[in-house]
């Protein structure tokens, strides 16, 4: 593909919040791009480790980068803040840890004039320091998509995934936009309403992005987080209502369910605390409007957990509970 220089103005929104290690990669991996007509917005979100510093250092070498910086409010808050102060007529996402290969946006660009499309994206290389890299789907095939099309894909999350990174869009589709402040899975809870404004999505899988897992990230990731959990039911849960509203149909309001049920077990398993409670309380309540949803659509397994869950839930709970402990010593007698 022909190097672009002189393309409409693609931003790209870049939070920043305490990754100084890997922060420079990523920026030089964005100022080398071969589409050269960029707005780079560094959304520093309270960095307390010298990241704050690296962002002005850069925006003092290229004047396309701007940088702003906020008190520590999430990725959300980082995030709209970069939407508001993005002028570009197309509009891009990067994670700061991140980084990118040097023509994914000459790329992406093609691929948007190409097919006369509102939304491309591209595939991405899962990378874990000290380990060979893990290609995502990098088939080299092209799929287009109508706006019912890409709802659908994207309820799989299989062939389209959840995140903003790897895309880019028409500055258009977020207009009216804006991520939820004080929730995680942000992206699962805009992705879907940018697809429905789309007349067109095309995909590549081609990877061009590297998605980066760090050894302390993925030391962190072991244990299980109920209220970042709960936001992901939440979003999915938003999503499903959209759809339904829309009557576009689909498979989501299934999986909402079994993510629900597969939420109230794993948060039976921490420690009593009154804010888990709720959070059971209200996935509950949240359950009970998929009454409609059969037993051969959810699988016996799951209809019974369903029906003991929300007939019986105290005894529900002891089993559960009882269950897993009877498991997990039989496991580590195995073990040892």
């Amino acid at each position: 593909m022909n190097t672009n220089i002189s393309g409409p103005l693609i931003s790209l929104i870049v939070p920043v919040y305490n990754v100084k290690d890997y922060l420079k990669t990523c920026l030089q991996s964005i100022l080398e791009q071969t589409y050269k007509n960029l707005e780079i917005i560094l959304v520093d979100d309270g960095s307390d480790d010298g990241s704050s510093g690296i962002c002005d250092e850069y925006a003092r070498m290229d004047q396309r980068i701007k940088t702003i910086h906020l008190p520590h409010s999430g990725v959300s808050a980082a995030r709209n803040a970069g939407l508001a102060a993005a002028t570009g007529e197309l509009l891009g996402f990067v994670d700061s840890d991140d980084w990118i290969d040097h023509d994914m946006y000459q790329y992406l660009y093609t691929l948007m004039q190409e097919h006369d499309a509102d939304v491309s994206a591209c595939t991405y290389l899962l990378e874990q320091e000290g380990r060979p890299s893990k290609i995502i789907n990098n088939t080299g095939k092209l799929y287009v998509f109508s706006r019912k099309e890409i709802i659908r894909a994207l309820v799989k999350n299989d062939l389209v995934k959840n995140y903003l990174w790897a895309k880019l869009f028409k500055r258009k589709l977020f207009d009216r936009l804006s991520f939820p402040v004080g929730r995680v899975y942000e992206d699962v809870a805009v992705l879907y309403k940018v697809f429905y404004s789309s007349q067109k999505v095309v995909l590549s899988c081609v990877s061009k992005y590297h998605y980066m897992i760090h050894k302390n990230e993925s030391i962190t990731r072991g244990g299980y987080d109920p209220v970042k959990e709960y936001h992901y039911f939440l979003s999915l849960y938003e999503q499903d209502k959209f759809i339904q509203n829309a009557e576009l149909g689909g498979e989501s309001s299934v999986g909402v369910l079994k993510r629900g049920i597969h939420l109230i077990n794993h948060t039976l398993l921490c420690p009593p605390s009154p804010a888990f409670e709720d959070i059971i309380d209200e996935t509950m309540l949240k359950m009970r409007e998929y009454r409609h949803i059969t037993p051969w659509q959810l699988g016996p397994s799951m209809s019974i957990k369903r029906y003991f869950m929300c007939k019986h839930f105290g005894f529900y709970r002891m089993l559960y509970r009882g269950y897993r402990a009877i498991f997990k010593r039989k496991h580590k007698l195995l073990i040892d």
